[in-house]
């Protein structure tokens, strides 16, 4: 289940991100982070409410449980801007691919934040993905690689938050429930970004003149972290960042699909190695 939720998440996570690429065309990256967790919140509403109709869903206040919420937002907050104003920047496979650092900052920092320790050949897989996901994208002789180093350095930083809110991720399902974790978490770091979007018409007006796409990746995002937050019940964070590197297809492919981006081939077929690693994590966890 873990592996299944986890390669969920994958899909998920790179269909947000097309759709993100694509608003980055009309939305100013705060916008676009504001309402990434705005849009989201009624349906996080929805699915709660049915689930605890149903009996299947608990509500927790426990002070651990709400201090991870708060660390996670924090950093979800910083990643996800930083993420928006990325993709506004650079080809959305790039940009995505540099995301995809976030494994090897796990390899530390999750064994200092929740104590899972790794085994060598998971800490060796998880740098494969990692490796294959940087030759992707490393041209620098090509056209237009100046260009992108802004989008490619945000999205550098965005993945060191990245990796620290997949650890609060993991302690925060030990606590709590995956919808109602991703709930709350997704409405601390709405309310962080309010003041910044509810006093600046121009950017209520561009909301609002873009609000089907934002309903539909707000859809997407409740999907994808109830998907990443149910495996992290199950695999250890890196393991599951690790498996979620199949995204980085998904957005090639979208990537050039839609945006018709440059250098498909020669990132598609470096894919191969992402692939490798990613089968290595569901073998060792199997």
């Amino acid at each position: 289940m873990g592996v299944f939720a986890s390669l969920l998440s994958a899909v998920l996570s790179a269909s947000k991100d097309l759709i993100s690429k694509k608003l980055a065309f009309r939305l100013d990256g705060m916008s676009s982070t504001f309402a990434s967790f705005a849009f989201a919140l009624p349906f996080y509403a929805v699915a709660l409410g049915v689930l605890f109709l149903a009996g299947e869903e608990v509500a927790t206040w426990s002070k651990p449980f709400l201090l991870l919420v708060l660390a996670r937002a924090v950093t979800d907050t910083l990643a996800e801007g930083l993420k928006m104003y990325a993709l506004a920047h650079g080809d959305v496979s790039v940009v995505a691919t540099f995301f995809s650092i976030s494994p090897l900052f796990l390899l530390l920092t999750s064994p200092l934040i929740t104590g899972d320790a790794l085994s060598v050949p998971g800490a060796v897989a998880v740098i494969v993905v990692v490796g294959g996901s940087l030759l992707l994208v490393y041209h620098p002789s090509s056209r237009g690689w100046a260009e992108q180093r802004k989008g490619i350095v945000l999205a550098a930083c965005a993945s060191v938050f990245f990796s620290l809110n997949s650890c609060f991720d993991r302690l925060a399902v030990q606590e709590g429930t995956p919808v109602f974790a991703g709930f709350t978490m997704t409405l601390l770091s709405a309310v962080f970004l309010v003041p910044f979007v509810v006093f600046q018409r121009e950017r209520l007006r561009a909301m609002y003149s873009q609000q089907g796409g934002l309903w539909l990746r707000g859809l997407l995002e409740v999907a994808f972290m109830v998907a990443k937050l149910h495996a992290l019940q199950f695999l250890q964070a890196p393991y599951v960042v690790g498996l979620q590197r199949v995204s980085l297809l998904v957005s090639i492919v979208g990537g050039r699909l839609f945006f018709k981006e440059e250098d498909f081939g020669r990132r598609l077929a470096a894919g191969t190695l992402i692939l490798a690693g990613v089968l290595a994590i569901a073998w060792l966890q199997s």
